[in-house]
């Protein structure tokens, strides 16, 4: 955890020292994967504004050549913004998983319910970044008959969003860092695990009134013992290009992964995301 945190204070620390900070209106802060208001995988310490829901629908495809599969999952969130400064999230998914040759899997996965709590919002003229504490428990709501399941009992995450909106010259820079660490199963002493997970990400608005929007990630999982439906030690850079208006976010993805298993080699994913405010 140590070396998280270290991590999360040299990305939204020292990067915009060099920058003028302050409180800016983007055209739209829409969910990740996860459900939270944020990039693609990173979550950031913005919420969504209160009574406002955000349901989002998503799409990951990775394809993989050594050990040869296709894995899909369909995951469905939906997001509340409770306060100024909190927010809540529901997600749900389903996977479809084809190892080759035609050995196809699929079935619902586990619930994912997360709360932020911003517990220092980004002030005016600072380039000081927010900071969010992130809570998820996962429910064991997966197929584990077809192997969907990434926990058998019980699993939590707990860590921190780091992020600012920056000013520089005539353009705004969002620089945004989060790092977890998640627990599964501890009360089994055979399926028991801990790892941490760390993302971190730049989004430039590249149009004019800040509507389309070019997203780079990097994303690292770390200390996994057991391989499950959520994969295993990788690495990752994400590439995306977000398309938003108030209430409306497209977005499409390429993550290239490097996987640090013996027997697995790097592959790549594909991402579209689509999300509505109400």
């Amino acid at each position: 955890m140590r070396h998280v945190l270290q991590f999360l204070m040299t990305v939204t620390l020292l990067l915009p020292a060099a920058l003028h900070g302050e409180e800016l209106e983007m055209v739209n802060r829409p969910v990740n994967t996860s459900g939270m208001t944020g990039l693609i995988v990173t979550t950031s310490p913005f919420t969504l504004p209160p009574n406002t829901f955000e349901f989002g629908f998503m799409t990951l495809s990775e394809n993989s050549l050594i050990p040869r599969y296709t894995a899909t999952e369909y995951p469905v969130s939906v997001s509340l913004g409770i306060t100024q400064r909190s927010e809540i999230a529901l997600k749900g998914v389903f996977h479809y998983i084809n190892v080759q040759p035609d050995h196809i899997s699929r079935g619902m996965g586990d619930t994912e319910l997360s709360y932020k709590l911003n517990v220092r919002p980004q002030t005016e003229f600072s380039s000081i970044p927010g900071i969010a504490l992130i809570l998820t428990g996962v429910l064991p709501t997966g197929d584990s008959t077809a192997g969907m399941n990434s926990v058998d009992n019980w699993g939590a995450r707990m860590g921190l969003a780091l992020g600012s909106e920056l000013l520089w010259e005539d353009h705004i820079i969002g620089i945004f860092a989060d790092g977890q660490f998640e627990v599964q199963d501890l009360s089994d002493k055979v399926l028991r695990d801990s790892y941490s997970l760390i993302h971190a990400g730049i989004l430039f608005p590249i149009s004019k009134y800040r509507n389309l929007q070019m997203i780079i990630e990097y994303s690292q999982t770390k200390g996994k013992d057991f391989v499950t439906v959520d994969g295993v030690n990788f690495s990752a850079v994400t590439y995306g290009l977000r398309l938003v208006n108030e209430r409306f976010n497209l977005t499409f993805g390429t993550q290239f992964i490097h996987k640090s298993e013996e027997g697995s080699g790097d592959s790549n994913r594909m991402i579209g995301m689509v999300s509505v405010k109400l």
